[in-house]
């Protein structure tokens, strides 16, 4: 074999063996557990109303592959480097009012709704250029069918907390099929001690439609935001340190033309809800929804090889008028392999 065979040789079997290497040091899947609720505040103390709870589980894995299924071929990438990272989930969300005694609620609050739905998702990230795209596709339910009533009034029922009465009157049934696309950009970054990302979100459907823009800044030790979905949460061996915390502050406004879970669904919407007053006097004027909802979420993430945990804090101004400031919290569990 002639020297300049070898060398070729010997470098394809290095560059192979390498990418095979990097193959191995990767998580190619990750489980979260995921749930909002206003009792982790750490200030402002429990609210239960609003969107009082979501409860959330999701399977991501990564396929790079050529896409087969047609809804994967429509998804946007993020070019010919892209980590794509799908995701199963499924989601229980309920909204209540701000006084859950009153067996009929106030016309001028937040209804009683419930969700219940699937998604599937891409994220699809490029760390060269480093921008990402996510899409989602959401299918399911909302009103009696979501099962909210049931599990909200079983969960009060064990901690001690007071009874909801007012799930007589929740939203009807309608059906929830939604899609959204969102992009986001990295606008500035010191090494890998912080970043400064931009993003924008549209979403169209029966159960939203509207958009979003927000900036994210991250500061800490962690992993590059765009080096995929799953390096957020979890570090693989041969990446020298493994472990992760990183603090997280994210900006947003939303402006929304219609939200099933506090208006209504489109077969449903023009039912009435909740009775008229015999009463006279009860001038109580109808609820009002603001289109327009300015919020902030700040987090924090830990993690350690394969297992992630975070927790984020959301202030959020009223999305319906008189109904003040809502916060709430997230706790999510992350385990990757």
């Amino acid at each position: 074999m002639e020297r300049g065979q070898f060398i070729i040789l010997l470098w394809v079997a290095m560059v192979t063996g390498t990418a095979y290497g990097q193959q191995q040091n990767t998580y190619r899947h990750l489980f979260r557990a995921y749930e909002d609720n206003d009792l982790f505040n750490v200030v402002g103390g429990v609210t239960d109303r609003g969107y009082t709870n979501g409860t959330r589980a999701d399977f991501f894995y990564i396929n790079n592959k050529p896409a087969r299924f047609f809804l994967h071929r429509i998804m946007p990438k993020a070019g010919d480097s892209s980590v794509n990272t799908y995701g199963f989930s499924i989601m229980q969300v309920m909204i209540t009012p701000k006084n859950i005694l009153k067996r009929i609620p106030d016309k001028n609050d937040f209804p009683y709704s419930g969700a219940l739905f699937a998604t599937h998702s891409l994220h699809a990230t490029n760390a060269i250029k480093r921008y990402s795209w996510q899409s989602e596709l959401l299918l399911g339910a909302m009103g009696p069918p979501s099962l909210a009533r049931q599990t909200q009034v079983s969960m009060h029922r064990l901690v001690g907390y007071i009874k909801p009465n007012g799930w007589d009157y929740q939203l009807k049934t309608d059906l929830l099929l939604n899609i959204s696309v969102a992009g986001e950009k990295e606008l500035a970054h010191v090494n890998k001690a912080l970043e400064l990302i931009g993003g924008a979100q549209v979403f169209t459907g029966t159960a939203l439609n509207g958009l979003s823009a927000w900036g994210t800044l991250r500061f800490g030790k962690m992993e590059p935001y765009f080096n995929g979905y799953m390096s957020r949460f979890s570090t693989p061996k041969g990446r020298g340190s493994r472990q992760q915390l990183y603090f997280t502050i994210r900006p947003s406004a939303e402006y929304t033309l219609s939200n099933a879970l506090i208006g209504g669904g489109i077969f449903n919407r023009r039912n009435r809800v909740i009775p008229k007053t015999d009463d006279p006097n009860n001038d109580e004027p109808e609820m009002v929804r603001e289109r327009v909802v300015a919020r902030c979420d700040y987090g924090v993430v830990a993690s350690s090889g394969r297992v992630g945990l975070s927790y984020t804090l959301t202030y959020m101004t009223p999305a319906v008028k008189g109904t003040g400031v809502q916060e709430t919290s997230n706790i999510s569990f992350f385990l990757a392999w």
